[in-house]
């Protein structure tokens, strides 16, 4: 049987129960509580948006050059974005090899550090040490965060030794080293 308005061939609107509206409700609620939950969170620190809205940090090709010591070292580290890595030493000889994925992501996290801003800007002061190795951090940050280079002598009596560089510096030397 087809119900029809006074108006002419439409069908009537049918009053719909109380507890179904409110069924609908708490079902649409319930829905748009789950969308919400799996939004992405705030962004991390030195992280750019990207397509879709997911956030990571900026990739970034990161070269340390350690010079110095007791041995004289000249060694020239340079890790692509992806954790692949290049190394010469002083006699030009060159070995290559992958950072782990949890060495890739720590250094991606410390190239995205603010601190390696404030740290290139500060003036460099004499050593304390002799025979200490000499560091040259180069972060190469992709899009608008640019280049930063920060200079700095390894030697634990020395004031204001630069942390982030330094920690970028120890990662990347010990994994090479290893």
């Amino acid at each position: 049987m087809n119900e029809t308005s006074p108006a002419g061939n439409r069908p009537a609107i049918r009053a719909v129960p109380g507890h179904l509206t409110a069924l609908r409700l708490a079902a649409l609620a319930a829905l748009l509580a789950l969308t919400t939950a799996c939004a992405p969170g705030p962004a991390a620190p030195g992280a750019s948006p990207s397509p879709g809205g997911w956030v990571s940090p900026t990739p970034a090709t990161v070269v340390v050059h350690r010079t110095g010591g007791f041995a004289g070292v000249d060694d020239q580290i340079t890790v692509d974005p992806a954790g692949r890595w290049t190394a010469t030493d002083r006699a030009k000889a060159n070995k290559s090899g992958e950072l782990t994925t949890s060495e890739q992501a720590q250094l991606q996290t410390l190239a995205a550090d603010p601190r390696l801003d404030t740290e290139a800007a500060r003036p460099t002061t004499p050593t304390n040490c002799a025979d200490a190795f000499q560091y040259t951090v180069t972060v190469d940050r992709t899009g608008r965060h640019g280049t930063v280079t920060v200079a700095f002598t390894d030697c634990p009596g020395d004031e204001n030794l630069p942390e982030a560089a330094a920690a970028i510096a120890n990662l990347v030397t010990g994994a090479v080293d290893d």
